[in-house]
């Protein structure tokens, strides 16, 4: 057998290799391209960019909304966006821990939501790409949706706007 012999199998074992690294990258994209947003009959999740508003009078951390870390949010504050946060549908869960300065009342509890929220795949809107979480001072949460970062909350702004007003 001469070298160039030798090659030339070396070149069909490689092209073989090639080909079936191809198909078995083709094969695991599929899982993926099942959970993107397509028509939304048959999915168990949405992927949103999330943004949290907090309209408490304290830091707030270890913010988890449906398993996902949402990290702190200053007093009045927010998170800043969470990209590509992958959320079931169904009932939701957040979560968070009170901060605040030594002696102030629940510093250190952990709080959950008080108010159900349930996301279904009828309520998001098409060319949705945000979901906004909007906590308040009773513990309650909100969630609005939207194709862009999401605005704050008519009943957000009116805590906000009392606040300047009567500090």
């Amino acid at each position: 057998m001469s070298v160039g012999d030798d090659r030339a199998g070396c070149g069909r074992s490689t092209s073989g290799r090639r080909l079936a690294m191809k198909l078995i990258g083709l094969g695991s994209m599929m899982p993926l391209t099942a959970c993107g947003q397509g028509d939304g009959k048959n999915r168990k999740e949405i992927v949103l960019n999330v943004v949290m508003y907090s309209y408490v009078d304290r830091v707030i951390t270890d913010i988890i909304f449906s398993g996902t870390d949402l990290g702190v949010a200053n007093k009045h504050g927010g998170t800043g966006i969470m990209t590509g946060v992958r959320i079931p549908y169904g009932n939701q869960t957040l979560e968070w821990t009170l901060d605040g300065p030594e002696g102030m009342a629940r510093n250190g509890e952990r709080v959950k939501m008080k108010k159900k929220i349930v996301i279904s795949p009828k309520q998001v809107p098409q060319g949705t790409q945000y979901i906004g979480l909007h906590l308040y001072p009773d513990d309650t949460v909100d969630i609005t949706f939207a194709k862009t970062i999401p605005d704050r909350t008519p009943r957000g702004e009116k805590i906000l706007s009392e606040l300047k007003e009567y500090g």
